[in-house]
């Protein structure tokens, strides 16, 4: 009886804890107001926009966990960086279907993994082949979303050229569009594009690279219960296997029966676990509602950590792989200059078939050569980004462009730094070959126009050569051609002169450079294009301004500046009608210690979108366009110590502006001259 009595208590006790919790939830539920969940609608099949409504797996998701959770939300649509953005200032509430990022872990909880898949490689079918074989070996240009894993794996591969998209449905829209070889993004994504649009059969999905990918809902640090409340509801529904009716519904996946046999185990296991619980609730009946509600706390954030374990395991095996593979020389060493680890391509780079750890970087060849600067990298934590140096042995010369950032421990301390260094000396061939095919499209521009400017005064020296047998013996006639004649032959052997100047090839030699002296001749040279093109060009200076370039490669930057607003403004006037005077500005100035020069036009401009990618290599948005000019110009500024930005609006104009370090001192100009 006394038995029967007992256990009847520890049952009661037992029923009342439980209900306690789900009590707790529920008055959480109940309370909270509208919650507003951002996500982003451009990644289908999870989340996207079609035929007047938003739709998809991660929508109806999160509308059955708000329902089972009994929680009022409001789904919002807007980019993902946006939406980040917007969270951090408390704007909205939750972002839906977001990867999970070690940056973003200090701001927002995420949620047990709402969906699954893969990021791979996806090539046309018909050169699958091609492209698996000769990947990081010949260029072909990348399609992938910017600041993603998978972009920094691209942002490794030798020889690689990428196209930059904001979303995973962008990153599939230039692969269609032919604007990249191959792309790498996620699996379902491409799957549902190529079914929708019958392209299944005309794209590869490889597995030359393959890693996992997970989408989760995040709230914020501030809001624990919600986020309990989601995760409950989430197993709840995957418990139930509705989950499974909402993910066959909208993903045809290869790989559902075996997911399905996963979801079976995961029943059992949950089972098995729900009775080791209930048996140790009732061996502890003695325990109060607070500590069981602390242990399950616990179990939750352990089975959280045990996932962000294992997330964290992947990423770091990701990374060794990226090292190793790596076409880049990486080396890494401590604050005493002991080399730490060396990847394959340093080996080969310094000729040694083991790592040398332990050894002194400084007696590393060729990379003790770049250790210039390394003590301030050392002692104040700075970098030294894109350096080159040229490397020459009795077997060859080489170009390396290398990199070198500080290490720092968990506590911010430097503990030694990495240097990566790049052989570009086929690049440097190439930038060169790309340099001189855009100074010969500038020649093309320049002898149209200069061929019109060479037959005026062609024909008043044949006018007066005829007139000469009846009018030699005239006084007037005598001094017009002893005038004219000489005046017309200095000005075609000028144009031709300054013609064979710029196509001259020459040497890179850093010097003082006029200002005012290049612009001048810049001006000149286009004089006979503007005229034949009607522009007009203003260009003055008061002041005579220095700078320390190679002053061939400024003049060539100037040209491609001019021949770009040219092109602009022919374009404006193809497709606006007006009575505009269209008009080419150059103006130079003194800003603090820096030398400006700013070339405006009033041509047909550009959108947000298309100057933010303006000096991307091969990007154009001109019909017929090489996509190298802008840069090319933009290279050969930061090889001369400047930077280079650009202002721009459609239908508007543009407004380019370089900038040097100006050259002021008085002795520092006689020296220089």
């Amino acid at each position: 009886m006394i038995k029967r009595i007992l256990i009847s208590t520890w049952i009661t006790v037992l029923l009342i804890g439980l209900l306690a919790i789900i009590q707790d939830n529920y008055v959480y539920a109940t309370n909270v107001n509208l919650l507003r969940v951002a996500f982003d609608p451009n990644l289908p099949p999870y989340q996207y926009y079609e035929e007047g409504e938003y739709k998809g797996l991660l929508i109806d998701l999160m509308k059955r966990i708000a329902e089972e959770s009994n929680l009022d939300i409001e789904l919002v649509p807007m980019p993902l960086n946006e939406a980040i953005e917007m969270f951090q200032r408390r704007e909205i509430e939750m972002i839906l279907g977001i990867r999970y990022s070690r940056s973003l872990e200090e701001t927002m909880d995420f949620s047990d993994s709402l969906v699954q898949s893969k990021v791979s490689f996806i090539m046309p079918t018909d050169q699958a082949e091609e492209i698996r074989n000769k990947l990081n070996i010949e260029p072909f240009i990348i399609a992938v979303e910017r600041d993603s894993t998978e972009y920094e794996f691209v942002k490794n591969l030798k020889k690689a050229n990428f196209n930059l998209a904001f979303n995973q449905e962008s990153v599939i829209a230039l692969l269609l569009m032919g604007r990249a070889d191959t792309m790498i993004g996620v699996r379902h994504v491409a799957e549902y594009t190529f079914d929708k649009y019958n392209l299944a059969n005309e794209y590869t999905i490889s597995d030359v690279y393959e890693t996992p990918v997970y989408y989760h809902v995040v709230v914020n640090h501030e809001m624990p219960g919600l986020m309990r409340l989601i995760n409950t509801s989430l197993r709840d529904i995957k418990l139930s296997g509705e989950y499974e009716d909402i993910y066959s519904r909208w993903v045809n996946d290869r790989n559902l029966e075996r997911q399905k046999q996963m979801v079976r185990n995961l029943i059992v296991i949950s089972i098995g676990a729900s009775i080791v619980i209930l048996a140790g609730l009732l061996l502890n009946l003695q325990l109060k509602r607070k500590v069981n509600i602390k242990t399950k706390e616990l179990s939750d954030s352990n089975k959280q950590l045990e996932e962000k374990i294992l997330e964290i395991r992947q990423s770091n095996d990701l990374k060794n792989l990226i090292v190793e593979s790596s076409p880049r020389s990486i080396v890494i060493f401590d604050n005493e200059g002991k080399i730490i680890s060396m990847n394959e391509s340093s080996m080969k780079l310094c000729g040694c078939d083991k790592p040398l750890t332990g050894e002194s970087i400084y007696e590393l060849v060729p990379i003790n050569l770049m250790l210039g600067n390394i003590e301030r990298v050392l002692k104040r934590g700075e970098s030294f980004i894109e350096k080159e140096m040229a490397y020459l042995t009795a077997e060859g010369k080489w170009t390396f462009r290398y990199v070198i950032y500080p290490l720092f421990d968990h506590n911010k301390a430097t503990r030694g730094a990495i240097i990566t260094v790049e052989d570009i000396t086929e690049e440097k061939i190439l930038r060169a070959q790309a340099q001189e095919k855009e100074k010969n499209q500038a020649l093309v521009h320049i002898i149209s126009g200069i061929a019109h400017e060479i037959r005026n005064p062609l024909t008043s020296i044949k006018t007066y050569i005829e007139l000469l047998p009846r009018k030699k013996d005239n006084v007037d006639f005598q001094k017009h051609i002893a005038t004219v004649v000489p005046h017309e032959v200095e000005r075609v052997n000028k144009l031709i002169e300054q013609l064979i100047d710029y196509a001259k090839p020459r040497e890179k030699i850093i010097e003082m450079a006029n200002i005012t002296d290049v612009i001048d001749y810049c001006s000149l040279l286009f004089a006979p294009v503007l005229k034949k093109n009607e522009i007009s060009l203003n260009w003055n200076s008061k002041d005579a301004y220095y700078v320390m370039v190679d002053v061939n490669q400024l003049k060539q930057v100037v040209i491609n500046l001019i021949l770009n607003a040219i092109d602009a403004i022919n374009e404006r006037k193809s497709e606006v009608t007006d009575h505009r005077e269209y008009i080419i500005n150059i103006h130079t100035f003194r800003m603090n210690e820096k030398i400006c020069i700013s070339v405006e036009d009033n041509g047909i401009g550009m959108t947000e979108e298309e100057t933010k990618n303006v000096f991307e290599l091969f990007y154009t948005t001109k019909p017929g366009g090489s996509g190298i000019g802008l840069p090319l110009s933009r290279q050969m500024v930061e090889d001369n110590g400047g930077t280079i930005q650009i202002n721009s609006e459609k239908y508007r104009g543009s407004n380019i502006l370089i900038t040097f370090e100006g050259v002021f001192n008085e002795k520092e100009l006689v020296n220089n001259r």
